[in-house]
């Protein structure tokens, strides 16, 4: 890889309200969007300023951040890796995947290269979130070369620690929020078939909402009986925000919605553009963004990225009109949209100027530490893996033979509930235990869940 070194000098801080488009009326619904009953009262459209567009020149350093000085980067593109959003609440942005002369390939965060550029598309993560990537080979599949350099990639990946291909086909399971003739908001989950309808609890709101009370995208849609409580449900691709109550939090239909999780703002899609709202369902940016990730895969025509990117520790990029820049927690444009690329991962961005990449932080902000929701009833681990260690695990488990997760490194520590298979990732260990393993769980039909496991009964998913 080429690698420079920055000579710019960090200027001061230059906001820009989000698409800076005038105001956003709620009479731009589309015809689709009639205005929805039992709508908050307060809920409406935030009027943007009408601010001019910035004429700065885009090889000039972004205002606002602070350059690290890492070695400078000569990809084409990079981008946020594809993954599934309702099992990611943050995604994993310790990777992204790159470009250079229309060859894609994987690298870390920090800028390390992974795998270097050859596959014919952007990578993508398993649906089972394992660190296993997709589309590196896929154009020698089938050939007599395709064995031995799939060997010489894992053997690659595993020696630094970074996961390794997927050859499967992703077989994972989906959840999505659905409004019913009973006119209230469920859960629906399931795995490749018929699924369920979870009534809406604390836990559940908390995690995809940010509140027990917070809204979350629904779809309205068609629903068949398949046996007990199972049921095939088809989405009419319409998304409404609704709330505990299912009263809608906004005028607004979109054709793509994001959850907000923790964050204060959610992305959603209408009139073809992406907007990002906040909890109390003001748009707070008008609807011009174009999507970040999630390209088309396996297809002969142009790359079109289809979502917009979430708020990580506060900040999103956006895209508008083929530019880049960053959008803060109120709307508005911390770095504008005049830069030819932009990567952030929630503690650090790479911004493309004319020579490259280069690394800036923004003052006061990291990455989010993932064990800060570890609760105080289970045991804070004092060891943690390396990079080299294998980090994904599966139970060897199944319905009836359950494995326990329990509050601490022990035996003697209370049982906090039950595994069947699953991919478990793992955060820590103790020092004073050893054989344990601290782990989160994320069952199909309930939220994520902390505990100890016996490492003897974990199999390896690396």
């Amino acid at each position: 890889m080429t690698v420079k070194r920055s000579l710019f000098p960090v200027l001061s801080m230059l906001f820009l309200t989000g698409c800076a488009a005038g105001a956003v009326s709620s009479a731009a619904v589309p015809s689709t969007a009639a205005p929805l009953p039992g709508t908050a009262e307060t809920a409406g459209t935030a009027e943007a300023a009408a601010t001019a567009a910035p004429t700065a020149d885009a090889v000039q350093p972004p205002q606002g951040l602070v350059e690290t000085g890492a070695a400078v980067l000569d990809y084409d593109e990079i981008r946020l890796i594809d993954y599934f959003r309702e099992y990611q609440p943050y995604p994993d942005t310790d990777y992204y995947t790159m470009c250079r002369d229309g060859k894609w390939g994987l690298m870390r965060s920090d800028g390390t290269e992974v795998l270097p550029c050859r596959a014919s598309e952007p990578l993508f993560e398993c649906s089972w979130n394992a660190h296993h990537w997709h589309g590196y080979l896929d154009d020698l599949f089938g050939s007599p070369d395709y064995e031995a350099a799939y060997k010489a990639a894992s053997q690659t990946l595993t020696e630094s620690g970074d996961g390794r291909l997927c050859a499967e086909h992703d077989g994972g399971g989906y959840r999505q929020f659905v409004f019913l003739q009973d006119d209230k908001t469920y859960l629906y989950s399931g795995s490749m078939g018929p699924g369920q309808f979870i009534t809406l609890t604390d836990d559940i709101l908390q995690l995809f909402s940010g509140s027990t009370n917070g809204p979350v995208p629904a779809q309205n849609g068609t629903t068949t009986h398949e046996s007990d409580e199972w049921y095939n449900f088809v989405g009419d691709g319409l998304y409404v925000y609704r709330c505990r109550n299912s009263g809608a939090a906004n005028n607004f239909v979109y054709t793509a919605a994001d959850c907000f999780f923790d964050a204060p703002l959610a992305a959603a899609q209408r009139e073809g553009k992406w907007v990002y709202l906040d909890t109390a369902g003001h748009e707070v940016t008008a609807p011009c963004y174009d999507g970040i990730y999630r390209p088309n895969h396996y297809t002969d025509e142009p790359l079109v990225f289809a979502r917009a990117a979430p708020l990580l520790s506060g900040y999103a990029v956006v895209s508008r009109d083929g530019k880049f820049g960053l959008l803060d927690n109120t709307g508005v444009e911390l770095v504008p949209c005049v830069y030819d690329g932009l990567a952030w991962d929630g503690g650090t961005a790479w911004v493309k100027l004319a020579d490259g990449w280069h690394e800036y932080t923004i003052p006061g902000v990291t990455k989010p530490d993932p064990l800060a929701d570890l609760p105080d009833s289970v045991t804070a681990p004092d060891t943690y893996p390396a990079r080299t260690d294998a980090v994904f695990f599966m139970a060897d488990a199944n319905s009836t033979n359950r494995l326990n997760l329990r509050a601490g490194p022990g035996l003697e520590y209370d049982i906090l509930g039950k595994i069947s298979s699953s991919t478990l990732r793992v955060y820590g260990y103790s020092s004073a235990a050893p054989g344990w393993a601290l782990v989160r769980y994320d069952p199909l039909y309930d939220v994520p869940q902390f505990g100890w496991v016996s490492t003897a009964y974990l199999i390896s998913a690396e």
